[in-house]
């Protein structure tokens, strides 16, 4: 009985050790604490348009209004750069995503019966993410949202309810570190003097 409990106890400690606990794995991004940026976006509409591009991609389009205004109020190091989505002529502008192309492949959904519908969310907070992609360091700047309607659309279509688990969101923008400024050599201050 005693070699049982042991080996159920170092089999429970080997997926403990593999799996993160769920908790601390969903908490990957750092709450911002700038006012400023909330009290502007809570005045715009807290509704879009349910749209899918060519590829299959699937999202809210919501106003533009939440990175033309909240941008500017941001207040960071560095230069903040809106996403290419809103600056691209052929970008989608602000949007929330709601399901990935290869999601639909994957649970061969081929029709989303809801497009052009309109979908509440609400306004939770201001976020920043940090992503390493190709060894390069990048933080996005975004306003999460609460979504229910959306997280029963993609529960409808067998997915589960959050998109890679992860709350829906606005990206607002990217920062990139500034230069550092230019230091004058010591013998030089010395000489000006």
């Amino acid at each position: 009985m005693l070699k049982k409990f042991i080996q159920q106890f170092a089999l429970t400690a080997v997926l403990i050790a593999t799996f993160p606990h769920p908790i601390s794995a969903a908490i990957d991004y750092c709450v911002e604490d700038q006012p400023q940026v909330i009290e502007q976006v809570l005045q715009f509409e807290q509704k879009g348009i349910l749209k899918q591009k060519d590829n299959g991609y699937l999202y809210v389009d919501v106003s533009n209004d939440y990175i033309k205004y909240a941008l500017p109020l941001i207040e960071a190091a560095g230069k903040l750069v809106p996403p290419n989505h809103y600056t691209s002529k052929k970008g989608i502008g602000a949007h929330i995503s709601v399901m990935y192309e290869n999601e639909q492949i994957i649970n061969e959904i081929w029709e989303i019966k809801e497009l052009g519908q309109e979908f509440n969310f609400t306004v939770k907070e201001l976020r920043t993410v940090k992503l390493n992609n190709n060894q390069k360091m990048k933080k996005l700047w975004l306003i999460a949202v609460e979504a229910p309607e959306l997280e029963r659309l993609r529960e409808s279509y067998g997915l589960s309810p959050k998109l890679k688990g992860h709350d829906f969101h606005i990206t607002v923008g990217s920062q990139i570190p500034g230069k550092p400024q230019e230091q004058k050599p010591v013998e030089l201050l010395k000489e000006a003097a």
